[in-house]
């Protein structure tokens, strides 16, 4: 029988990592830390370790694979199973990486005679993906982070074969909102056709929204689009990974040319930067005294020394986790005996699924 230890990532947005044991083994799934001042680990001991035959990384964002120094200082010497980009991108390479092919895509991989899995891509990241495992008799799906409607990304689940899950652990980092992702880039494209003189700045991450917002804005505005050089090995990931990608290689391609190439300066650009460096933010403010700053994700007023009048700025919310629905909609494909839902402080380990449905937590 599944024992399920929430080291992190539910009841809170972060260091999502949950250790499962059975039979006196045990896996973790993902291992991160907190997006705060003190990058708050999980709750993770030599204990955990000491039982951990594999862990299963879901993509390379710091709260999915911050913990993973500490993982190994605890002593961890198995398999850290990841897809190939996802191993690429990561800031700090690991000693004991296991990746898998592009290829590979839904047959069974076997880790040890008591564990496999399958994986599909989750459309939250290029590389992202989800994990459906066979862990002894029992089986477990792992979301990761999850995005239903990207404009560029491949978003798959399991094929419907008949599995009850035992533990199904689903994103649920947007339930509180009811959100079209393709509405909110054409409310975005009107708005910039809106003001046509003024300059345009994206504070962006290293992240699946940036690329499509970036792209779905070159393919519908007029504009010149610039990606500050922070961002660019983001974009040559998706050059890497056209399995991972809906069928737009073409405009991928055109991007590229157009926009990552250096060109002359244009007056009213749209421009992407990296949005935890408010010294380049600065600057660039400073040099289009007209610009508009569009934020398009969870904002706290302290996240900026800077303050910005009602007309400097403009907000439109991007999904980068499901909504309510994509919620309900995962639930009901996805069966299983037990759902826990991560990645936010309004959905806790006793939330169920009729308690979504009656949306008593919203």
């Amino acid at each position: 029988m599944l024992n399920v230890e929430i080291l992190g990532g539910v009841g809170e947005y972060g260091r999502n990592c949950f250790f499962i044991e059975n039979n006196g083994h045990a896996i973790l799934l993902d291992c991160g830390v907190m997006n705060n001042r003190h990058n708050t680990p999980p709750n993770l001991t030599r204990a955990h370790v000491a039982k951990v035959d594999a862990v299963f990384i879901s993509h390379s964002h710091t709260d999915h694979v911050g913990a993973l120094p500490l993982l190994e200082t605890l002593g961890y010497t198995g398999p850290i199973i990841m897809s190939e980009m996802t191993a690429q991108q990561l800031k700090q390479p690991c000693k004991h990486t296991r990746t898998f092919k592009p290829e590979s895509i839904g047959k069974w991989l076997v880790v040890n005679n008591c564990l496999a899995f399958q994986w599909g891509y989750s459309g939250h990241l290029i590389g992202s993906v989800w994990y459906k495992i066979r862990f002894f008799e029992e089986v477990i799906f792992y979301s990761g982070d999850y995005v239903v409607d990207s404009f560029l990304l491949k978003a798959e689940l399991p094929i419907e074969d008949g599995t009850v899950y035992d533990v199904a652990i689903i994103d649920s980092g947007h339930v509180e909102k009811r959100i079209n992702n393709l509405e909110v880039l054409q409310q975005m494209t009107e708005y910039i056709h809106a003001n046509p003189s003024c300059p345009i700045i994206f504070p962006s991450s290293f992240s699946g929204k940036t690329a499509d917002i970036a792209t779905y804005l070159f393919q519908h505005t007029t504009r010149a689009v610039r990606v500050d050089h922070d961002l660019l090995s983001l974009f040559d990931n998706y050059d890497k990974a056209p399995e991972n990608l809906l069928a737009t290689k073409t405009l991928l391609q055109q991007f590229k040319l157009e926009c990552l190439a250096k060109k002359t300066e244009s007056e009213n650009a749209i421009y992407f930067m990296p949005e935890r460096d408010e010294a380049k933010l600065m600057e660039l403010l400073n040099n289009k005294s007209t610009a508009i700053v569009i934020f398009t994700g969870y904002r706290n007023k302290g996240d900026y020394k800077m303050r910005f009048s009602k007309n400097q700025y403009k907000d439109f919310f991007y999904k980068t986790h499901p909504d309510y629905h994509d919620i309900i909609a995962l639930s009901q494909k996805i069966h299983a005996h037990k759902t826990i839902y991560f990645h936010s402080s309004l959905t806790n380990s006793e939330t169920t699924f009729l308690q979504l449905l009656k949306e008593e937590i919203i």
